[in-house]
């Protein structure tokens, strides 16, 4: 005895069922390609740059950015407080010629640290705290920068970290020099993580 003919719904479900066993099988015969072809591992390697450039920025912001420059405040500053010196603005000068031609579209991170020294009376007027003046001399670099260059003011950080972190002993004259400093930094661009972090920058 014949079978009765498969009906539309069962014809239908077949013709996906094949459907689907063709669109499987054509996915692995490109995989295949793509690994013949070296596509497969061009891809992956640009998957691997991709996590490499996240890695690395993350670490960068962790680290406060990529630095341009650090100055000692006593090369900056004409007296112990915050007016810049004629020198300390020809230095500037070069770096705002700097983030200008090579960072124009970065975030410039401006810090202020200091030693652990206690302030003078006269600066105690003006100054709570070794803090209080780290971030002042970081705010009147910052004020430069933007007077030197055509980035905008929101581009730009003040970062105070006072006397917490420092690089040399404060035990000595050379070394709280060392500590009074103001770093200039650039923090990585947001967005596309397509080419090699060695490359991007």
């Amino acid at each position: 005895m014949e079978s009765a003919p498969a009906g539309p719904d069962s014809l239908r479900a077949q013709n996906a069922q094949l459907r689907q066993a063709n669109a499987s099988l054509r996915d692995s015969l490109q995989f295949y390609d793509d690994i013949s072809s070296g596509q497969y591992y061009r891809e992956r390697r640009a998957l691997q740059d991709q996590v490499n450039r996240l890695v690395y920025d993350v670490q960068l912001f962790r680290q406060g950015g990529r630095t341009v420059a650090t100055f000692p405040s006593d090369s900056l500053f004409a007296t112990v407080a915050d007016s810049l010196s004629p020198h300390g603005t020809r230095r500037l000068k070069r770096v705002a010629a700097q983030l200008q031609q090579t960072y124009p579209r970065r975030t410039v991170r401006v810090e202020g640290h200091a030693d652990s020294a206690p302030l003078s009376d006269a600066l105690r007027d003006r100054y709570p705290s070794n803090w209080e003046l780290s971030a002042t001399r970081a705010a009147t670099v910052v004020r430069a920068l933007i007077e030197l260059t055509s980035l905008d003011r929101s581009q730009f950080r003040v970062v105070a970290h006072g006397s917490t972190q420092p690089i040399a002993s404060n035990d000595t004259a050379r070394g709280r020099a060392q500590n009074r400093r103001v770093r200039i930094a650039v923090l990585p661009l947001p967005g596309s993580f397509s080419r090699p972090f060695e490359t991007s920058w």
